[in-house]
């Protein structure tokens, strides 16, 4: 069979996601035509179809047969990607049992803007029950889909809406739920910022009590009509405004049942020539022909741009709303490093995010710059077990009662190279560090390390890659290196001390930190620190208590920003108010600590470099040889080695994206405290404080915490400890509320959407070799920069790596050494 050599991508989509795409009416076009009659009758087209539905993190080029690339063109005479997936969507409704909904019909040309109130049937029941009711038609829709080894299964997300608001209001345990919440809040380290914060800050302030004090008194008021009414609102008001990748709590029916998500054709935001504001189009358009690729203008009626920043704004784990903006786009960041189980990679208008929770309405409209405009079912992914399920009081009973969350399946392993990135020079076994050379002019001296989390597998492994890669770069005469941390939302903490250390082993970094003194967190210092008073962590055989003794709740660990130990309790933890809310010291890690550092057990098994037996290390860059690339994402442990590099050593930054606005902007844009627990993390902590007092005052407090909020929720967690920058010593002002623009911002061109090696190239040209930033710019950039590298002569066996050697052993630790050395964003 004969093809046309135009290719266009893939649409992006699961055969179940297709039938919800197909019009009502498939009326027989001439590209359904050309579709149909493809060689092996229906048989042909099935298999065409198939293959060119097929999900992929990244669009797989998919040539199309010479009759359907000649009769599904759009008025420009290109091909239209989104005909040929209507087409294949009337294909699949043929040839499925017809238990989905059909989608409002999908206009062309100059068509009018949908005003968002699309009819939109519910999904009709299996044979014989038309008229059940909307939780039981969704768990037929389930049980079919499960017997089809579908993971996942899929509904319409008007059915899912309908569905939750049947669920009647559990009032009195709803009531129960918002009192045992509060005692958690007031670990919140920034509370009293987020009420007040600064005037430059990104967003409006709340008071978190206040509104769960209103969510309690409407409540009590009766005004609630249900059970999903009470708890978005619940998270509305508490926790969706906190913008905090640390500060999350999910209640049981809105997350437990339904994640809601749109059709499966990822945004991206791109530039025409990487200096004018970016535009917003189907990434699968851009991928096939971005000439021809029309910008998307409109979004149900609303301005595209708005529309979606209006979208991740309502609810995002990000504290900068440029950074927001771009989670909603599709990059090859995130579709390298998406987790099945969290994140399709899409990007978070198509799902994810902390928008998931939110219905969306049961249609999306696109329109397009050509007057074109789509409609497009929402759906909605069934993540619940539906058995038995068959109305509004089954719901409540299956999803809000108390039961805790079983544990996940872990997540696949992951692979040494990233998905869709060219294969490293070097490689941690699960891809977290991965380094590369770029070539050509200007180029040929560049290295890049990408460290897409610092929560690897192996410490002692990630630890090792890094020097490997940093001493073969100079080996191989790469004078440039491009640090990218596009898309890492955190890790071991020590990691992001130790990559900063192994770039300036020289440069000691502060790392200044607080805790909010809360009744009940005092308290437990105080129990914790008379429990180990006589521990010697470096002979005590009691483990407990020796991991007990390394946390910050011990007086004695840690050190204050002079870098000597504290020598009494009211050193540590005697109040510093500031807004109304007392603080401990200022405090920072003693890297000198075996016990913290390179024990296998309590620590993160290696040395940091400047410590320890590492105190002799070179460093291979200087900093204005080092350009730090973000897209926003930058969170948590990430944050902690951004400040020390732009803080202590004098990097500077490249952001890419943001809003189609002029200026500068962030590049972390993620959460910048120092330190999360879960809700129950705190339990623990003050439920082994209560066993070990008898203090009647203290032993009230600790009463307070139970464990309900963790049986009705998904996730719970809290930033407990803010990071101070030098600059707000004498202010106080958390991190998380200083804007610290990069120095220079880049737009993503279309050529950056299938190729990462060109925003490398983009970020090398404009740190090292005098490229015009879209805004800002890199001083002592030069054009015409000579960029020959000038390797070192070795032999013709490479010597062995560090990271070939060492024992890359996966260590399972405790929940304690979790809650002490893991700090990441929770999606």
């Amino acid at each position: 069979m004969k093809t046309t050599s135009i290719t266009i991508a893939a649409l992006l989509a699961s055969a179940a996601e297709v039938a919800f795409a197909a019009p009502s009416s498939c009326n027989a076009d001439d590209c359904l035509k050309a579709v149909r009659h493809l060689p092996g009758r229906s048989g042909g087209s099935r298999a065409f179809c198939a293959k060119y539905l097929t999900p992929t993190n990244a669009p797989i080029p998919t040539k199309l047969p010479r009759n359907v690339a000649d009769h599904c063109k759009d008025q420009h005479n290109a091909v239209a990607p989104l005909r040929v997936s209507s087409a294949c969507g009337c294909i699949a409704q043929a040839t499925h049992t017809p238990t989905l909904p059909p989608r409002a019909p999908t206009p062309t040309g100059n068509s009018t803007v949908p005003t968002g109130k699309v009819n939109n049937p519910i999904a009709p029941a299996p044979a014989g029950k038309a008229n059940a009711h909307a939780c039981a038609q969704i768990s037929a829709l389930w049980a079919q889909q499960k017997k089809k080894k579908i993971d996942v299964p899929v509904v319409p997300a008007a059915l899912a809406y309908d569905c939750l608001n049947t669920v009647p209001l559990g009032k009195d345990e709803a009531i129960k739920l918002v009192d045992a919440i509060e005692p958690y809040l007031e670990w919140q380290s920034d509370a009293a910022f987020k009420k007040d914060p600064p005037k430059d800050y990104a967003y409006p302030g709340f008071d978190m009590f206040a509104n769960l004090a209103k969510v309690k008194s409407n409540l009590q008021a009766g005004k609630y009509a249900s059970e999903y009414e009470f708890q978005i609102d619940l998270y509305k008001q508490v926790w969706a405004p906190g913008q905090d990748g640390h500060y999350v709590f999910y209640p049981d029916l809105i997350s437990k049942a339904f994640k809601f998500k749109r059709q499966s054709l990822p945004l991206v935001s791109i530039s025409e020539d990487g200096t004018s504001l970016p535009q917003i189009k189907l990434q699968q358009e851009v991928v096939a022909n971005a000439k021809t690729a029309q910008a998307i203008t409109k979004i149900n009626g609303v301005d595209a741009a708005q529309y979606l920043e209006d979208t991740v704004n309502a609810a995002s784990l990000l504290q900068d709303a440029d950074a927001a903006y771009n989670t909603m786009f599709w990059s090859k960041a995130n579709a390298a490093a998406a987790d099945p189980s969290v994140s399709s990679g899409f990007g978070t208008f198509v799902a994810g995010g902390r928008s998931a929770i939110f219905y969306h309405g049961p249609t999306t409209s696109l329109t397009f710059a050509n007057g074109t405009t789509v409609v497009l079912d929402n759906l909605a992914d069934v993540v619940g077990d539906m058995a038995g399920v068959t109305d509004g009081p089954s719901m409540y009973k299956q999803f809000c009662t108390s039961k805790p969350v079983a544990p996940g399946s872990a997540s696949p392993a992951r692979s040494s190279s990233l998905t869709g990135y060219p294969t490293p020079e070097i490689s941690t076994q699960d891809g977290t560090v991965t380094g590369y050379y770029l070539k050509g002019q200007g180029l040929d001296d560049v290295a890049v390390i990408v460290i897409s989390s610092f929560g690897p597998s192996s410490t002692v492994e990630f630890q090792a890659v890094v020097m490997d890669f940093l001493s073969e770069c100079k080996d191989a005469g790469k004078k440039k290196l491009v640090v990218d941390f596009q898309n890492n939302g955190g890790g071991a903490l020590m990691l992001g001390y130790d990559f900063f250390r192994q770039l300036f082993p020289k440069t000691v970094q502060e790392g200044n930190s607080r805790w909010k003194l809360s009744k009940s967190h005092l308290e437990t210092a105080r129990v914790v620190s008379d429990m180990v008073k006589d521990i010697n962590p470096t002979s005590d055989g009691d483990s407990d208590l020796v991991e007990l003794s390394e946390t910050w709740l011990n007086f004695r660990h840690d050190m204050n920003i002079t870098n000597n130990n504290f020598l009494a309790f009211p050193d540590k933890f005697s109040p510093h108010a500031l807004k109304g809310t007392d603080y401990s010291a200022l405090m920072r890690f003693n890297l000198s600590d075996p016990i913290a550092t390179n024990n296998p057990v309590h620590g993160i098994g290696i040395d940091i470099t400047g410590y320890g037996s590492l105190t002799e290390q070179p460093q291979y860059f200087q900093p204005e040889d080092i350009i730090v690339l973000y897209d926003g994402s930058c969170s948590s442990t990430c944050t902690s080695a951004g400040e020390f590099l732009r803080h202590q050593a004098g990097v500077k930054s490249i952001a890419m994206g943001g809003r189609p606005k002029p200026g500068l902007i962030q590049g972390i844009g993620g959460v910048k405290g120092f330190q999360s627990l879960t809700f129950n993390d705190v339990h623990g902590f003050v439920t082994l404080a209560a066993q070990n007092t008898k203090d009647e005052k203290a032993l009230a407090e600790f009463s307070r915490f139970t464990t309900l909020p963790m049986e009705r929720s998904t996730a719970s967690s809290l930033n407990v400890r803010d990071q101070i920058l030098r600059e707000n010593i004498d202010d106080g002002i958390p991190a998380q509320f200083i804007y610290e623009p990069s120095d220079c911002r880049l737009f993503w061109t279309a050529p950056m959407i299938s190729d990462v090696t060109e925003i490398w190239k983009a970020a090398a040209n404009a740190a090292f070799n005098g490229a015009k930033c879209a805004y800002g710019g890199i001083a002592g950039s030069k054009p015409g920069r000579r960029s020959e590298a000038s390797p070192k002569a070795r032999g013709l066996m490479r010597p062995a790596r560090l990271s070939e050697t060492v024992d890359k052993t996966v260590v399972k630790h405790s929940s304690l050494w979790e809650a002490r050395h893991m700090q990441v964003a929770i999606p």
